[in-house]
């Protein structure tokens, strides 16, 4: 069980850091937001700005990179770091949809977050006591996830308000 833990941990390590194409849109989508964009956001997305927008000196920083034409991917930065830390939980695409004129803005949970999560789970037999650390554990990452996700959603958003 914990060779397997630490099989999956190692294996979407070597795969964020190489911003594998094919893998990063595949998971369990936690969080989805359709925004409507003007055309020229659409034709020249500034994700470098995007990423500056992100960094932040109480969690670690969230690093965007295209992965083609029409997709960019983010995540958490393995990076040192003062503030904050956990292990990366969460990893996420935005979407540009010329043909609809909007962005689509996906978070995925990490695979490792809900593989310990599920292995409490034949855990919970033996000790009913532990559904409130599974839960709690749960709890938590989602609600980092979620920070995290509308932390991007916002730094959009802030692009297409017209005083911005």
């Amino acid at each position: 069980m914990y060779a397997t833990l630490l099989a999956l941990v190692l294996l979407e390590g070597v795969l964020l850091v190489l911003w594998c194409r094919p893998w990063w849109p595949w998971g369990v989508t936690l969080f989805s937001r359709r925004l409507p964009v003007p055309a020229s956001l659409l034709l020249d997305f500034p994700d470098a700005r995007l990423q500056a927008d992100l960094q932040s000196d109480q969690w670690p920083d969230l690093l965007v990179r295209r992965l083609d034409r029409r997709s960019f991917a983010f995540r958490e930065s393995f990076g040192f770091h003062f503030g904050w830390r956990y292990p990366p939980m969460m990893r996420g695409m935005i979407f540009i949809d010329v043909r609809r004129r909007e962005l689509r803005i996906v978070g995925r949970s990490s695979w490792t977050v809900l593989f310990v999560v599920a292995s409490f789970i034949p855990a919970l037999a033996v000790a009913p006591g532990g559904v409130v650390v599974v839960a709690l554990i749960f709890a938590a990452s989602y609600l980092v996830q979620r920070h995290r996700f509308l932390a991007v959603e916002t730094a959009i958003r802030g692009y297409l308000d017209p005083r911005a």
